[in-house]
């Protein structure tokens, strides 16, 4: 016991002498720690940078569209009859105006013949009395019922020629008759499609490009594309444009068209390339341009400081990206160090990165 009591009291002296060092020492270390701390974040960021500039610049991008026929159309009736003959094979090559189904038309033809035996009756009443009226035996009135009764059976005539006319269904182009939808003896109606033509000689690509690439489209210049299961890629050329943006979308329609290829059909999907030329356009290194929540943004010298610039991007390449708002010529963008860059971070700047 008495061993235990020095010892405890020598043990405790000398922690409290240990303390009052450190508490001697902490004021006098902490603000140089501070003052060294603050050297370091004031110390310029070293980095690399290009100048913008505008250069010619070839921007292609990659749409989808379809591939369309020259010509198509269904084949239905315009009326409510019987199908009673079919004067062309699926898939036959067919010319314009050749007959490729009939209607019934008996009751048509038996109402035809009967106006032709009353027009032929009226004009022989009309002659009478026209005889009549020059030996002053008929009036004037009799001579007018006659002639009306006339032209009346003849419009008749007209009007059921029409209607007859309309029984025998034509090609209206030269195409490849499709697969018959329906079978002689059927009654059809004009929401019944009997077949489809198509026109293949030459076709049509149907494809959609954002709108700000509108003033680009050149109606004449050349594109590729490629169809599903086929690696070759087909040439086309651009027929024209439609005058105004999808406001679903935000979208220009543009159309292509394309020489005959046994192996494109119309309705296929096509992935397709379209060059577009950009005569000017500001170009920086895709390192430098860093996302943000509110699209895209770069750092930019300016007096030796480090501002954080929102842009608007366009068309990439393998290693640079168009900007197409928020940059001017002569501006020097940061490309290196940017994990450590912060805007109004001073900069040191180093030897301009090649292009």
């Amino acid at each position: 016991m008495r061993l235990t009591v020095p010892l405890t009291l020598a043990a405790a002296a000398l922690l409290s002498a240990l303390g009052g060092y450190a508490l001697q020492r902490r004021p006098a270390g902490a603000p140089a720690a501070s003052a060294s701390a603050a050297a370091v974040s004031a110390a310029p960021i070293p980095v690399s940078f290009v100048t913008v500039a505008l250069e010619p610049f070839e921007v292609g991008v990659q749409a989808t569209g379809t591939l369309l026929a020259r010509e198509s159309v269904e084949l239905v009736s315009e009326l409510n009859r019987r199908l009673i003959k079919v004067r062309a094979d699926e898939g036959a090559q067919v010319k314009k105006g050749q007959v490729l189904f009939e209607l019934d038309a008996a009751d048509l033809n038996a109402q035809l013949a009967q106006l032709a035996v009353q027009a032929r009756l009226a004009k022989v009443t009309l002659e009478r009395n026209q005889k009549l009226s020059s030996e002053g035996l008929s009036t004037q009135a009799e001579l007018e019922t006659a002639q009306a009764n006339l032209d009346a059976a003849e419009a008749q005539r007209r009007v059921l020629a029409v209607t007859l006319s309309k029984t025998v269904i034509r090609a209206p182009f030269d195409g490849t008759l499709g697969l018959r939808r329906v079978s002689e003896g059927a009654w059809v109606s004009p929401s019944t499609v009997l077949a489809t033509l198509q026109d293949t000689s030459t076709l049509k690509l149907d494809y959609t490009l954002p709108e700000r690439y509108a003033g680009l489209v050149a109606v004449g210049s050349e594109f590729g594309f490629k169809v599903t299961g086929n690696p070759q890629v087909f040439k086309g050329k651009v027929l024209a444009q439609e005058p105004m943006v999808d406001k679903a979308t935000r979208s220009i329609l543009v159309r292509g068209v394309v020489e005959h290829q046994p192996t494109l059909m119309p309705g296929t999907f096509a992935t397709v390339d379209v060059p577009l030329r950009a005569e000017q356009a500001m170009l920086v290194p895709s390192m430098a341009v860093l996302p943000d929540v509110e699209g895209r943004r770069v750092f930019v010298e300016q007096g030796g400081v480090a501002r954080s610039v929102p842009v608007e991007v366009g068309a990439r390449t393998t290693d640079r990206v168009q900007i197409l708002s928020g940059l001017k010529p002569g501006d020097r963008v940061v490309t290196s160090n940017l994990l450590r860059v912060r805007n109004g971070a001073k900069l040191k700047l180093l030897s301009a990165e090649a292009k």
